[in-house]
């Protein structure tokens, strides 16, 4: 397999992004493509031993700052390590793009090089998200700040279809977030979404979920826009290492309760990983005709290993095969019932 990856994307790169990738190599032998600056990636390189590692690296002159305006910043930078990632996969060279860069920037280098699926309005982007009964899929978790209704909608029937390879449910709740569980919650955009859901739906439609019901896992699908979606998934990754924090402190605290949590550790991690959810650190930008995964900004060497595995797993399920036909059909019944009604 050959994954590309943004080497010059996030806050820590290319240091972090190149260590990953090095173990990522060691470990699956795959091929991952370094895009960015050659003289700063080299310069990481040859801090690791890369011996019998297939780590190419590709020149990218540009590059975009995870404080630039994403659309303007890559029109503009065209040489910018995402333009010329993506292109490699578009022109067969590799399988899949990840990039723990400006997820905007990466949305707009994801419009120009591989446009989207016949039909989709935008891309989304969506993670397995856990709860209490195991996973569910949401989005927009980032990529679309500023939406409109028929997108969340338009959505709601894309993360649908993604939901049944990945949670392996023929027919996958689907819900809104808003601030209640009685229909007509939520802000304008959700109200609207919801009139329009009423008149397209062809999905197992249950309504609406707060954030309580969505972490029970009493939906499959959860559809927000890409503003509150981004601020649930890291708040709750906050509040979950607070918790862990303050738990660390009061077991420290006593010499009884420090032989209780050495018993107690196995438990203590894998409640963290379930928590964490690293088995899909990185976000699919679904909508799009390329196989592309986004990673959070602040994502260190072992979260950007991690974003490197969920990438090839996506690559190995032909996610993007699977869902795209489906989609496109999807979208062109709708449209022909919407022009013939």
């Amino acid at each position: 397999m050959r994954l590309v990856l943004d080497a010059m994307g996030g806050d820590f790169a290319p240091a972090e992004t190149v260590a990953a990738a090095v173990k990522y190599a060691r470990e699956t032998n795959h091929t991952v493509l370094l895009v960015g600056d050659e003289a700063a990636v080299r310069q990481e390189l040859e801090k690791h031993d890369t011996a019998n590692l297939d780590l190419p690296i590709i020149h990218a002159a540009d590059a975009v700052g995870m404080d630039e305006e994403p659309a303007m910043a890559v029109r503009r930078k065209k040489h910018n390590p995402m333009v010329v990632g993506m292109q490699l996969v578009k022109a067969g060279h590799a399988d899949a793009f990840c990039s723990m860069g400006n997820t905007g920037a990466v949305l707009t280098a994801g419009h120009m090089v591989f446009r989207r699926i016949r039909g989709v309005h935008r891309a989304v982007l969506t993670i397995p998200f856990p709860n209490a009964q195991g996973l569910h899929v949401f989005g927009d978790v980032g990529a679309n700040s500023d939406c409109r209704p028929e997108w969340l909608v338009q959505w709601a029937h894309m993360l649908a279809i993604y939901a049944k390879p990945v949670l392996g449910i023929e027919e996958p709740r689907v819900a809104f977030l808003a601030n209640g569980e009685e229909m007509g919650k939520g802000n304008q955009l959700i109200k609207t979404a919801q009139v329009l859901m009423a008149q397209r739906n062809h999905l197992n439609y249950i309504g609406v979920v707060e954030p309580k019901e969505m972490m029970a896992g009493q939906a499959d699908v959860v559809i927000t826009d890409g503003f509150t979606g981004n601020i649930l998934v890291k708040q709750s990754e906050a509040v979950a290492n607070f918790i862990f924090q303050i738990l660390k402190e009061e077991i420290m605290a006593q010499t009884r309760t420090k032989v209780g949590a050495a018993l107690a550790r196995p438990a203590f991690r894998a409640a963290l990983e379930r928590l964490t959810n690293r088995e899909h650190s990185a976000g699919l930008l679904l909508g799009l005709n390329g196989l592309v995964t986004v990673g959070h900004g602040r994502s260190k060497r072992e979260d950007i290993y991690y974003a490197l595995h969920t990438t090839a797993r996506l690559v190995e399920a032909d996610v993007l095969e699977k869902t795209r036909n489906k989609i496109e059909s999807l979208l062109h019944l709708t449209a022909s019932r919407e022009n013939v009604l």
